[in-house]
């Protein structure tokens, strides 16, 4: 006999050997059930042998991740995020601060058009750092990129005009937001 809990009300079920490997309904929920095959029907697998040498250099290569990674942890900024040092760098050397740029406050509409573009094209490259710094400079300028945002985003072809990447127009959205987010 083959004895089983049903999956569906978890009570003891038996069945007959010979119904092993079929479905039948259980006696007390009437669910369906997978009947398992009696116990001496499965083939037991042998297990390879260890490999030792593997063994030690699987061991080794943890240890070297494991080090790269406390390291890692360690680090006080994302590489190329401006304005913040990195306590080390990754050779273990100690890493010496890079000045921030200085913001500039004499840009033109031009300008504020072309780096708004700039921050956008950085988004959507990846490179949040520079996005950043961007941003920082067009932080003074509020009204202007504002302004400058609103008319890039408001109609299709504006976008195409100011020599912006082909971009879904809710990730040009998201990043337009992320910008009036930054200059508060």
């Amino acid at each position: 006999m083959i004895e089983f809990h049903c999956e569906h009300c978890n009570m003891k079920v038996t069945a007959p050997d010979a119904d092993g490997g079929q479905q039948a309904k259980c006696p007390h929920c009437h669910g369906v059930n997978y009947i398992p095959s009696a116990g001496g029907d499965l083939e037991e697998i042998p297990l390879a042998p260890l490999d030792e040498a593997e063994e030690r250099r699987r061991r080794q290569s943890f240890a070297e991740d494991m080090q790269i990674q406390r390291s890692l942890s360690n680090e006080r900024s994302a590489p190329g995020e401006p304005g913040r040092r990195r306590s080390r760098n990754l050779d273990g050397t100690r890493a010496t601060p890079k000045p921030a740029a200085a913001p500039r406050t004499d840009l033109g509409d031009k300008q504020i058009n072309s780096m708004v573009v700039q921050f956008i094209v950085a988004m959507a490259g990846g490179r949040l750092g520079e996005a950043d710094g961007i941003a920082a400079q067009l932080a003074p300028h509020r009204d202007r990129v504002l302004s400058a945002l609103n008319e890039i985003t408001s109609n299709n072809g504006a976008a195409n005009a100011y020599g912006l990447p082909t971009l879904p127009k809710p990730v040009l959205l998201g990043f337009a937001k992320q910008l009036q987010g930054k200059l508060q």
